[in-house]
């Protein structure tokens, strides 16, 4: 079997990042490029007596944006072929074994490589979540890494010359999402879009900041049918409703900044 080297870049992730770092064993090495984390993070990652210990690669740099970090953990990586995680995931048995199987077959082919999305089962309070802008929810994680490259610094994605391909084995998400960590995440990421749309010379108005609560709102619950997922389908729903609407308000906010 060709080799794969497990990439993750964290920040602040002591509860999780041993799930992470177990699913990954099977890999034969783990980069993890730390932002200087204040919790344990690094003390957990660099644990001599963990039994990751011998495949860690543990390099901490000063967060340059999601694209840059992963950019950074590519060229650490020993390996062509990289499988991307975040601190707060974990790789599935089954994704595992697709993933080996997958390149089983690469070592015997001579087609061009492929990159692979893999499907992320989303979780809010424990309870799997089926519905909503949640899910379904791919991501390109897997691939041969030569002519690879991250890019944009809010959902960023993968510039590659490779043909893309779906893998249904699952990442999973941190299965306790509470509504803290969401408000949390949603304060990080609301900056960065806001700014990220102002830099593309997107403006918002008062209309748009209060139509974007019901819109957003109407989208999760009633198109992508997220009252399906019960009482965790209605909170999500509400809670997008938040995240649309601060944007917004930041995006205004940064306009009045530089009027």
């Amino acid at each position: 079997m060709l080799p794969v080297s497990a990439l993750l870049i964290t920040k602040n992730e002591e509860l999780y990042i041993e799930r992470a770092l177990r699913s990954l064993l099977w890999c034969d090495e783990i980069v993890v490029i730390d932002a200087f984390s204040t919790d344990a993070t690094p003390t957990l990652c660099q644990n001599a007596n963990a039994p990751w210990a011998k495949k860690m690669r543990f390099i901490q740099n000063a967060w340059l944006g999601f694209s840059a970090q992963r950019n950074l953990a590519m060229e650490k990586a020993t390996h062509d072929w990289v499988l991307f995680l975040d601190g707060d995931e974990s790789c599935s048995p089954e994704l595992a074994k697709k993933i080996q199987e997958l390149l089983a077959a690469a070592e015997k082919s001579t087609a061009e490589p492929c990159q692979f999305k893999i499907r992320r089962q989303e979780f809010f309070l424990k309870k799997p979540i089926h519905y909503s802008i949640w899910n379904p929810s791919y991501h390109i994680r897997f691939f041969n890494k030569k002519g690879v490259r991250y890019i944009y610094e809010v959902h960023e994605g993968v510039q590659s010359q490779w043909k893309t391909e779906s893998i249904e084995e699952p990442i999973v998400h941190v299965e306790d999402l509470r509504i803290e960590r969401f408000l949390n995440k949603l304060n990080h990421y609301t900056t960065l879009q806001a700014q990220d749309d102002y830099q593309k010379g997107k403006r918002t108005s008062y209309f748009k900041i209060f139509a974007a609560f019901p819109a957003m709102f109407y989208k999760n619950y009633i198109y992508y049918r997220g009252y399906k997922d019960g009482k965790e389908g209605l909170i999500i729903s509400v809670l997008e409703g938040l995240s649309r609407t601060v944007r917004h308000l930041k995006l205004w906010q940064i306009e009045k900044l530089n009027s």
